[in-house]
Order: structure tokens, then C-alpha cells, then sequence
């Protein structure tokens, strides 16, 4: 398994592993139908992107 050091980053990105203070930032695409019809999911309630954003979050600390 690749296991990259982060963060990683570029002219216009900065990618690093999620945490419990993403959740603002997850949610606000999370909700949204013309997003999350790409995802093949429904738009999550706050409640439902904690809980995504607690499980992106344990598969780093797995790792």
C-alpha cells in the first residue's frame, strides 16, 4: 500500500488527510442533489456527513 506524506501539495492544491474540523466543508457538498446524483447517493443530512467524515478519518489512522 502507498502511504504518501502529506500533505501533498500544488500551485492550486493541498491534499491531506480529513478530520473531525472537515465536517463544515464535507457537508456543504454532501447536501447537495447536483453533486451527490454523481456520487450515486442521496444528499446527506449533517449527521450523515459526520459519520462520513469519522470513517474518512479512521481509514487514515488505519493505514
Amino acid at each position: 500500500m502507498i502511504h504518501p506524506r502529506y500533505p501533498l501539495v500544488t500551485e492550486r492544491l493541498v491534499l491531506r488527510p480529513c478530520t473531525a474540523e472537515d465536517l463544515d466543508d464535507v457537508w456543504s457538498y454532501q447536501r447537495l442533489p447536483e453533486v451527490v446524483e454523481h456520487m450515486l447517493a442521496e444528499p446527506r443530512t449533517r449527521e450523515q456527513s459526520r459519520s462520513s467524515v469519522e470513517a474518512m478519518a479512521r481509514e487514515r489512522q488505519a493505514a
